[in-house]
């Protein structure tokens, strides 16, 4: 049925489906029937039944219909009639509840006022504890109120009265409270009964205080406690009161009036302070209400010890050594006063014992105070600018060991050292080198060494060929650079020796001449200078760019002309020919130092006896929470030399930035280097940690020393190397006259710039430091213009005269290194290019053959291979000649022969 549409509906499918429902329908019937007839019996039985429950439920229904009728019905009905008897019965008990709240409401609020009335008479009679008592009898009532009640106007009335009432009674005992107790900074006064105003009674102090509300009595516990803090604690124990009591009329007073200082025993403000918590126990404390009688006075230790500590013991620690005795009385007074009366009487725990505790450790708490005031003197100490003509020197004792390394008294052969073990085995004066070519005209058995060179040697040689001869270098020499070498030379001597009696001692380089000039003809001189080894520098100099650290002892490098000699084993068979005027005592050198160090030192040692003393004396036990007494004191010494190492170059950065302000307080350093040193070595029964941390300060100070001296070293060879590179610009097209002038110049302020340098180091340094230092800024300069000339690609004939001629000027800071005009220069000890730079300046001008004659010599084994090369390029055309010469320098520097 539900496939057809309207187009396939028609009459013949709906008879069709008519046909089926008929059938189906019909089929139904005789399954019913069928099924009925299969157990009739069963069907008529249940039949039957079901007429029988149709005929109890209309029977049922009738009764339901009755019992009904007869509840519900209006007049008669049970319902009607329950609801009728309840609604009465409920009347009545609205009627008899709303009877009996009157009544307690009534009963309640009359209570109230009889309470009420018996208030205002005990008001009006003053007597004030018995209205707290009433004020409490009432609150409770009121507390009781029934709630309804309470938003009545009687209640409300009565509440308000009743408040006022309270108000001005709290008034009245605060007021009593104020008459009855009071403290000032001068006085304490407590009266045992007080007079209420516009009344006849009079109360006791502890019903008054009793009366007092909590609240009242808290705030007013509160005052009094801060006035006791403040008037009775801290003024007791921070200035001399003398005490005086009196108990009269029922007035207890204790008055407190400043005593002179001058003689006062500390130990009776402790006195004054136990006086005043007995009077207050006995007269205010004992009349507290439970709880405030136990946590009142239990509040105040607090306040006491702090006091105690803090006003009392920490002030008065001894300043000195002296006064600990007399203080550590006043240390058991103090421990014995919190016992008695801060543990008993005012009640603390027992395990709070805080000035016990502090008082355990009392050794290290003076140690402390003492570090703090020794702390602050050398403060004070080192910020005070210093004079700086308020100085003394140090002596300064040459190592014999250096001297034996560096002072080879009688050189044999080779002044180059190569054939140094055959000279052992087989020494023969005969054959001295003349290192430095003096006996090149005149021929001579012996020739002293030029490293062992005396004035009794060198006097000996008058018939000696003029030093300029040797050297060379003055063909262009003019008047006026001889005269400043001259000027230099004749330095007042800062360190105070004599040249006539002090043996001029080291390596000899000949001084420059006033004489006229020599045509640099004979180079071979040269050649012969530079058979001694040519760097000028035993192998204890440094070179200039490695600056070791230095101390006021000597470097060992070879001394200078002070120095005396020291024979070595190798030397002791040429004794016989040295004069007896050569054994000389063991040279020393001085040095300037402050004498603000002295200051330092003097506050050093007296600290470290101090400590030593304080520890001997065994006044304070040692306690297993505390350090050994003494160690703090002890290690307050290095931290007096530690602050000054760390304040003063903060402080007087200005003073460092000057010319002598670095080398003055390296001398400082190393000065207090050496004292600790000694100080370390001094000591009596050190510990190992006062042992360690004073060998980490004197190692803090030579670092110091060393790196200050370094550092001063450093910044002017910058300053040098700066003023050549931005003036001479590298010595290029030095032919022109205006370029010329420009490295003229600048060659001018260098050697003005050294001149000034050593000038102003003269007089601070050690010989040996100071000919160290000026030697390595002189070296920085010829370095300089070492590097750069042989850096030139080309220079042509008048540039090599002109060079040659600048190269000149620098030769007069060869007087630097001068003490006696009588003698030799020392330079070379000191200048590690200065025989280089001398070779440079004569090789600008020298021939090809005279280069190859100083080469083959192994006069020029300061230059590199490389170096030479250049040089030559630069200086000659490209020629044959040439050519085997550079072929020649290809084949490496000639190697010396052991003879």
């Amino acid at each position: 049925m539900d496939e057809a549409t309207d187009r396939t509906l028609n009459a013949s499918l709906a008879k069709s489906w008519l046909d089926e429902l008929d059938s189906t329908i019909r089929t139904t019937k005789e399954r019913i029937h069928d099924r009925i007839h299969a157990d009739y019996p069963q069907f008529e039985r249940e039949l039957e039944t079901s007429r029988t429950i149709q005929k109890r439920l209309k029977t049922l229904q009738n009764n339901v219909d009755d019992l009904q009728s007869s509840i519900t019905t209006p007049e008669k009905g049970l319902v009607p009639t329950l609801i009728r008897a309840l609604s009465a019965h409920s009347t009545l008990a609205k009627e008899a509840t709303s009877a009996r709240i009157r009544y307690e409401y009534l009963l309640h609020l009359s209570k109230v006022y009889s309470e009420y009335q018996e208030l205002l008479s005990l008001s009006e009679s003053g007597n004030l504890p018995k209205v707290v008592g009433q004020c409490n009898v009432i609150s409770q009532l009121l507390q009781d109120v029934p709630p309804p009640m309470e938003q009545t106007k009687a209640m409300t009335d009565l509440k308000r009265k009743f408040l006022a009432t309270k108000a001005r009674t709290e008034e009245q005992l605060s007021d009593a409270y104020n008459r009855s107790i009071f403290v000032s900074s001068h006085e304490v006064t407590i009266h045992s009964t007080t007079q209420v105003r516009q009344s006849e009674i009079k109360l006791s102090t502890k019903d008054i205080l009793q009366s007092l509300s909590t609240t009242s009595l808290s705030t007013h516990l509160s005052t009094l406690h801060r006035d006791l803090t403040t008037h009775c604690i801290d003024g007791l124990l921070k200035q001399p009161m003398s005490l005086s009591m009196s108990s009269e009329a029922g007035t207890h007073k204790i008055q407190c009036f400043p005593s002179p200082p001058n003689d006062e025993v500390l130990s009776s403000r402790l006195n004054n302070l136990a006086t005043v918590l007995e009077f207050l126990f006995s007269n205010l404390f004992s009349h507290l209400p439970a709880p405030q009688d136990i946590m009142f006075p239990r509040s105040l230790t607090k306040a006491i010890t702090g006091s105690l500590l803090n006003s009392l013991l920490i002030p008065s620690l001894p300043s000195s050594f002296d006064q600990l005795s007399s203080y550590l009385t006043l240390v058991q007074n103090a421990v014995s006063f919190e016992d008695k009366y801060i543990i008993e009487l005012l009640g603390n725990d027992t395990n709070d014992r805080p000035v016990k505790s502090w008082v355990n450790s009392v050794g290290g708490h003076y140690e402390r105070q003492r570090r703090m005031l020794i702390l602050g003197d050398t403060r004070r100490l080192v910020l005070t600018p210093e004079n700086p003509s308020d100085t003394f020197t140090v002596d300064v004792d040459i190592p014999r060991e250096i001297e034996d390394s560096t002072v080879v008294p009688v050189q044999e052969e080779d002044a180059w050292g190569f054939g140094s073990g055959s000279q052992k085995e087989k020494p023969d004066s005969s054959k001295v080198d003349d290192d430095w070519g003096f006996d090149n005209d005149v021929e001579e058995d012996t020739a002293p060494s030029s490293a062992t060179q005396t004035s009794a040697e060198s006097n000996t040689k008058t018939e000696d060929p003029d030093p300029a001869d040797a050297w060379g270098w003055n063909d262009d020499v003019t008047t006026p650079d001889s005269g400043e070498t001259t000027d230099e030379s004749a330095w007042d001597d800062p360190w105070g020796e004599n040249s006539d009696v002090s043996e001029p001692m080291g390596v000899a380089s000949p001084a420059p001449s006033n004489k006229p000039a020599k045509v640099a003809s004979r180079l071979e001189r040269l050649a012969n200078k530079g058979k001694r080894k040519v760097n000028g520098s035993s192998s204890s100099i440094s070179s200039p760019e490695i600056i070791p650290p230095l101390s006021p002892s000597p470097p060992q490098s070879v001394s200078p002309p002070a120095s005396a000699p020291k024979m070595s084993a190798t030397s002791k068979k040429a004794e016989d020919k040295r004069p007896a005027r050569l054994a000389l005592s063991l040279p020393k050198e001085t040095y300037v130092v402050s004498s603000r160090m002295r200051e330092i030192l003097d506050l050093v040692n007296n600290v470290l006896r101090e400590s030593q003393q304080f520890a001997d004396s065994h006044l304070i036990a040692p306690h297993e929470s505390s350090s050994e007494p003494g160690s703090i004191l002890s290690r307050t010494a290095v931290s007096v030399l530690d602050l000054y190492r760390s304040l003063y170059p903060v402080v007087f950065g200005a003073h460092l930035n000057s010319i002598e302000g670095p080398i003055r307080y390296s001398n400082n350093c190393l000065f207090l280097s050496q004292e600790v040193e000694r100080i370390k070595h001094q000591q009596h029964k050190p510990s190992s940690s006062l042992q360690s941390e004073l060998a980490d300060c004197q190692h803090q100070f030579k670092v110091m020393g060393d790196s200050w001296y370094a550092d001063a070293i450093d910044k002017y060879r910058l300053s040098i190397d700066t003023i050549i590179s931005e003036g001479a610009s590298g010595f290029t097209y030095t032919g022109e006259q205006d370029r010329y002038d420009e490295c003229e110049a600048a060659l001018n302020r260098v050697l003005k710039e050294i001149r000034m340098v050593s000038q102003r180091w003269k007089g601070l340094l050690t010989k040996s430091k100071y000919y160290m230092a000026v030697g390595l800024i002189t070296d920085a300069a010829l370095s300089r213009i070492l590097q750069d000339i042989l850096e030139l690609p080309d220079i042509p004939e008048v540039e090599s005269h002109r060079l040659s001629e600048l190269c000149r000027i620098l030769h007069a800071l060869e007087g630097l290194f001068v003490e006696d005009s009588d003698q030799p220069s020392f330079v070379v000890a000191y200048v590690p290019s200065w025989l280089k730079y001398s070779y440079l300046s004569e090789l600008l001008e020298a021939s090809l053959a005279d280069i190859t004659y100083l080469f083959e010599t192994g006069a020029l084994v300061d230059f590199q291979v490389d170096e030479l090369v250049r040089l030559v390029k630069a200086l000659f055309a490209d020629t044959p000649l040439r050519t085997n010469t550079i072929n020649k320098i290809m084949d490496g520097h000639p190697v010396p022969s052991e003879t």
